[in-house]
């Protein structure tokens, strides 16, 4: 009985540290409908603000997409610069579970910031008509011995919504610049996962869920460090 008490505890303790790491990285990531032109990265003495700058997609991969006679919906259409064209999924049901997957030209890149239209914005009519992403999972993929694994992974991302509870026709921000420090892994960085686990289908005509357009950004130039008391003063 003791040696099955003492297992039954040491599984208990594991799943709790497991549960707050993963409430911890939650707490990271910051998500915002504003536009980011810099950030602030904490490096465990200093807050060093940066400016921010582009990422080239080298790759963009999907689970399914929608096929049609008279219009593209693939999934080039998530990074072709374009907020007014659509990737979208081409499953049966609202699509929860599908994937997309990125790589990026430089291979030492890190995307920092996340910009995603989680709807299709080619008009307010398609907006609205569409199944909109209310939330999904990140994970950063790396590659060790030529094999995939994931280094990070973050669930429950959530995407904003206005007073009727509903995803609102506007890019939204992802900072998940905290997760990366003193992360070793991230050495082995190849590839940004998103999988849909949520959908609003408030009002929506046609159960196809759709993304127009995912970028990102990295660090560039340091634009001043403060101390914790300097920051205290100015973050707000």
């Amino acid at each position: 009985m003791d040696r099955l008490k003492n297992e039954f505890l040491s599984a208990l303790s594991s799943f709790v540290i497991i549960m707050i790491g993963q409430s911890l990285f939650s707490q990271n990531i910051k998500i915002t409908k504003d536009s980011l032109n810099s950030i602030v990265e904490f490096d465990g003495a200093f807050y060093n603000k940066y400016t921010l700058k582009g990422l080239k997609v080298d790759t963009s991969e999907t689970s399914s997409v929608l096929r049609s006679k008279n219009q593209n919906y693939s999934e080039s259409n998530l990074v072709d610069g374009n907020d007014h064209t659509a990737w979208v999924e081409g499953r049966s049901d609202a699509g929860i579970g599908e994937k997309i997957k990125i790589t990026f030209k430089d291979k030492n890149a890190l995307p920092y910031v996340i910009r995603i239209v989680p709807g299709y914005l080619k008009s307010k009519q398609t907006w609205y008509r569409n199944n909109r992403v209310a939330n999904i999972t990140i994970r950063t993929i790396g590659v060790e011995m030529n094999s995939e694994y994931v280094i990070d992974e973050w669930k429950g991302v959530r995407f904003r919504k206005d007073s009727l509870s509903k995803v609102p026709i506007s890019p939204q921000y992802i900072d998940i610049s905290q997760n990366y420090i003193q992360n070793m892994a991230y050495n082995d960085f190849v590839a940004i996962e998103f999988e849909i686990t949520e959908v609003d289908n408030i009002g929506a005509l046609y159960n196809d869920t759709c993304v127009s357009e995912i970028s990102f950004y990295e660090i560039d130039k340091l634009i001043k460090a403060y101390s914790p008391e300097e920051y205290e003063k100015v973050k707000n």
